[in-house]
């Protein structure tokens, strides 16, 4: 596991006079885990903290700050303005520990303070301690292809192609950071949108919603890719996200040939890329649990929950996303 680096006093000094002299927008995101906000966006009925305890469902998301703003401060204080809807998003973040990111010369850097109240608004005191971000590896250890199988209704086996997107990296945690500056507006309305259906219904599994980061971008991005040239050609559908309990499909286009109360045969073939002919196919009973739309354009996600799946294959996939085995903290 990479170690994250602090920058030396003179490095510090040098980005404070940066985050001064120039235009850096940042992001701010609650410095918690996951798991702390689980029951608040899950709906789970038990156990609930108390009303005054809870933490509302804004805070699970990263809030980009534009450099106009804020202003930093001589001593290492940004103040943020009491003016715009930025200064109301960012009201919920109060009191609580946040991490604080943004990028110096194409480096990306963060730092983790509490955000206080001031005379002038609401503050972020710089500390002591600016720290690099992980890289993410170039390259993975594994390449993936998918096939999902089922019955027509007419009882014509059909079989439909599964491609990673290449710009989603399976089996890499993804983040807000991953989504466009300009397309975050637009992706935190369908984030809202999506843990409040989920809220109202109280579904089962939903989990600490890493999915739908990718969800919510893939839904706001145009699409990458041409239109087939051949008429009646199949789109592979696009994974965009796989983890040892669920994979998210997704379609630039509406006609997905999938349905809810349907057990669907998906096999996941995995190439190891330094040996291509060292393969492991995972196969997995899978149904589609919940289907996202941005309600204006065809592009569809849909979740598939695993129902069986190998513990062996389980503890494959486990390894693939955490980088470490079940258990294992």
């Amino acid at each position: 596991m990479n170690e994250e680096k602090e920058l030396t006093r003179i490095e510090r000094e040098l980005v404070l006079q940066y985050l001064r002299d120039d235009n850096v927008p940042v992001t701010v995101t609650l410095e918690e885990k996951p798991g702390a906000v689980e029951t608040e966006v899950s709906g789970n009925v038990a156990p609930v903290p108390a009303k005054e305890a809870r933490l509302p469902a804004s805070v699970l998301f990263p809030v980009a700050i534009p450099a106009e703003q804020m202003t930093v401060l001589d001593q290492g204080i940004i103040l943020l303005k009491n003016t715009g809807a930025t200064s109301r998003t960012v009201q919920v973040f109060l009191g609580k520990t946040v991490r604080v990111q943004f990028y110096f010369n194409h480096l990306g850097l963060y730092f983790v303070t509490v955000m206080k109240e001031c005379s002038k608004g609401l503050a972020l005191v710089v500390p002591a301690s600016i720290y690099r971000m992980h890289e993410t590896p170039s390259a993975p250890d594994y390449l993936f292809v998918g096939t999902i199988s089922f019955l027509s209704h007419d009882g014509v086996p059909v079989k439909l192609s599964c491609v990673p997107r290449a710009d989603y990296p399976l089996f890499v945690r993804p983040s807000w950071g991953d989504i466009a500056t300009e397309n975050q507006q637009a992706a935190k309305a369908l984030l809202e949108r999506f843990v409040s259906q989920e809220r109202s219904e109280n579904g089962e599994g939903f989990g600490n919603g890493l999915h739908l980061f990718s969800v919510c971008r893939y839904l706001v991005e145009p699409p990458v890719h041409e239109p087939y040239a051949l008429d009646g050609a199949v789109q592979p559908l696009e994974m965009i996200y796989v983890d040892e309990q669920k994979i998210v499909l997704a379609s630039a286009k509406s006609d997905l040939e999938l349905e809810f109360s349907v057990d669907y045969q998906f096999d996941l073939v995995c190439t190891l890329q330094a040996h291509s002919l060292l393969k492991r196919t995972v196969r997995i009973v899978c149904t589609v649990e919940r289907s996202y739309t941005d309600g204006e354009r065809p592009a569809t996600c849909v979740l598939c929950r695993y129902l069986a799946v190998q513990k062996e294959d389980e503890r494959f996939l486990y390894e693939r996303m955490y980088g470490r085995p079940a258990g294992v903290v």
